[in-house]
């Protein structure tokens, strides 16, 4: 993968304003007419739009679709928008989630708090980035510091990152692991499973990693999704199987806004 620098905010509040409206409306340009993105100039204003669009929505000739993650805005509360949010951005912008994959996750883990300085996420980028300039990688680190921030992942003490483990919502566990494993959110799926064992989500997926989630307590979190009957659970071959009870991540989310058609797979 060619991974690209980012220089621009994460827009979080924007975002988030613009998604609350667009669960309203059916085109950009009624979105556009509702919301006026308060910024300063008409530069920043269309920039701000250009992020918003590519990291928090799906259009298809000016019409937005309904995505999971647009029908979920407002399920519950703020701290679901912001991780599923988090989760989109770091899909759009895949230097971010290498980031946390690669660089901070594994040093998380390795003590249970990690400070990360700056100039060390420099270094970092440069190994994927190297083609940009010094300035751009600079920007790049600066951007993805603010989103980590932003989106609630981490502390900011000068130029250092705090990270800990981070206790992420049941409904934004279940939607990474629907992302990764049926289909729903391309960026996101990895595998074909709809019954992979806890061992295969432990190793193999990548959503608990991003949300920086304890790895002592990802079966606590399967089993809270059994007995809240998201999923179903089937012990086999000595292996700890957790059945996804629909075929897609949007069966999932119309079954948690109780629709009609729930996609059960049986």
């Amino acid at each position: 993968m060619e991974f690209k620098s980012i220089t621009k905010s994460s827009y979080f509040k924007e975002g988030l304003d613009a998604l609350r409206i667009a669960k309203t409306v059916k085109t950009v340009d009624e979105l556009m007419e509702r919301y006026t993105i308060n910024q300063n100039s008409n530069y920043s204003r269309e920039t701000c739009w250009s992020q918003i669009r590519k990291r928090y929505f799906c259009i298809n000739n000016n019409e937005i679709a309904k995505t999971p993650l647009l029908k979920l805005i407002d399920f519950s509360d703020d701290k679901l928008n912001k991780e599923l949010m988090y989760y989109s951005y770091l899909h759009k912008e895949p230097i971010a989630r290498e980031t946390v994959l690669k660089f901070i996750y594994p040093r998380l883990t390795a003590k249970g708090v990690c400070a990360i300085v700056k100039k060390n996420l420099i270094l970092f980028l440069k190994k994927y980035i190297n083609k940009y300039s010094d300035a751009t990688i600079n920007k790049t680190a600066n951007s993805i510091r603010k989103a980590l921030v932003d989106f609630g992942l981490a502390e900011k003490e000068e130029d250092t990152l705090i990270f800990k483990y981070y206790d992420v919502s049941l409904h934004s566990f279940l939607y990474g692991l629907y992302a990764e494993y049926s289909p729903g959110f391309a960026p996101a799926k990895q595998f074909n499973i709809l019954n992979p064992s806890a061992e295969h989500i432990q190793k193999k997926a990548h959503f608990h990693k991003l949300f920086f989630i304890k790895p002592s307590l990802i079966r606590n979190y399967l089993k809270l999704g059994w007995e809240q009957e998201y999923l179903d659970y089937e012990p086999r071959g000595g292996l700890d199987q957790y059945v996804l009870k629909c075929k897609s991540l949007d069966g999932f989310v119309r079954s948690l806004l109780k629709e009609d058609n729930h996609e059960q797979i049986y």
